[in-house]
């Protein structure tokens, strides 16, 4: 079996104008882990997962808003999506946007808050007053673009080059504030075009095309490095609760077996495809990073360890350990064919890579 690497960048030219690659943003697989969990994590911890659902997906929405008017800005330069950088050893700062040019780095962090929010210092933070008289309290995405900024500073001075960076955060709502400092690095997104191409326009080139094209790839090579935690870790959740086997699409109930290949739910009274790869999916989205036959028979309520090696060969995982050892896993940001695990035959390849990464 093949295992895929972490996309590298293809040999280029800098163009005398434009960007050079299009703005492409995968569907974020912590949001479809939280789609998931939805179906699966039971009351009140559903409710916790539901709001956390909610400010990924409000996150989201903001970063294709970015995403589209940065297509619009007309500077020489490569755009890179969802890119980790280690800041530290095993320690990684996700950055939703980087644009890198010979002239200079921008990180563009995208927010959408819906609603009048009021800016706060010790702690630095926003609130939003909701209808009930609550009070929606947000990090402040200021801190976050300094820590974004702080760790790629420290990433290049780890490569010995010397590049500036700067940045600003761009929200897609339009808001009213209170109490935000005239000089904070705020924009609308649909101010980044012009935002970018004055910034460029005063700067003058720090990179050979040679350089640039190296720390391109350098860069590319940093995406998906970090090490997935599962939903139920990240919010404590104990796995224990969580409903297993197969689930109703529509109701999410838990189905009956029916036939070898089908499963009932009793809810909404009708027969429903059973599908072991997302079943599978589950388990390391929500729950743990590797998988043996034994949790497998638990989680899909099979009755045999053979059954559970058949299903288990029809999918290209990665196998680690031997013998009543012996368990799989997959990298959820390199190995999946979309939001899907690959059919085909499990293999050995980078075991000390992969082994690595689990610690």
């Amino acid at each position: 079996m093949k295992i895929r690497q972490p996309d590298a960048l293809p040999a280029m030219v800098i163009p005398r104008g434009g960007i050079i690659i299009k703005v492409i943003r995968r569907y974020p697989i912590y949001l479809y882990a939280l789609e998931r969990a939805v179906e699966r994590v039971k009351m009140p911890e559903l409710n916790e997962v539901r709001e956390e659902l909610y400010r990924q997906q409000a996150g989201y929405l903001g970063e294709i808003a970015s995403d589209k008017y940065v297509r619009r800005t007309r500077i020489p330069g490569i755009v890179f999506t969802d890119i980790q950088i280690e800041a530290a050893p095993g320690e990684f700062i996700q950055i939703d946007t980087l644009i890198l040019t010979q002239r200079a780095i921008w990180v563009i962090e995208a927010k959408k808050y819906k609603g009048a929010l009021r800016y706060l210092h010790a702690p630095k933070r926003i609130e939003r007053k909701e209808r009930d008289g609550s009070v929606m309290v947000f990090t402040c995405p200021i801190v976050q673009l300094e820590s974004q900024m702080h760790a790629l500073k420290g990433w290049l001075d780890a490569q010995g080059i010397d590049l500036p960076v700067f940045g600003t955060v761009a929200f897609a709502s339009t808001n009213r504030w209170e109490g935000l400092p005239e000089e904070a690095p705020i924009i609308p997104v649909r101010e980044i075009p012009a935002y970018l191409e004055r910034a460029y326009r005063e700067l003058d080139d720090r990179l050979t095309p040679e350089t640039f094209v190296q720390l391109a790839e350098k860069l590319g090579l940093q995406r998906n490095m970090i090490v997935w935690e599962p939903v139920c870790k990240r919010l404590g959740i104990n796995a224990n609760r969580l409903k297993r086997g197969f689930l109703c699409p529509e109701c999410h109930s838990q189905l009956t077996r029916a036939t070898e290949r089908t499963g009932h739910c009793k809810n909404c009274d009708q027969n429903v495809k059973t599908d072991y790869g997302l079943l599978i999916l589950d388990w390391f989205l929500l729950i743990h990073p590797t998988l043996n036959n034994a949790q497998l028979r638990a989680f899909a309520k099979l009755k045999t360890k053979q059954a559970a090696s058949r299903i288990l060969n029809r999918y290209e995982l990665l196998i680690i350990g031997a013998s009543t050892g012996t368990a799989y896993t997959l990298n959820l940001y390199t190995d999946l064919d979309g939001l899907e695990i690959r059919k085909g035959k499990p293999g050995r390849e980078r075991v000390e890579e992969v082994i690595t990464h689990l610690r």
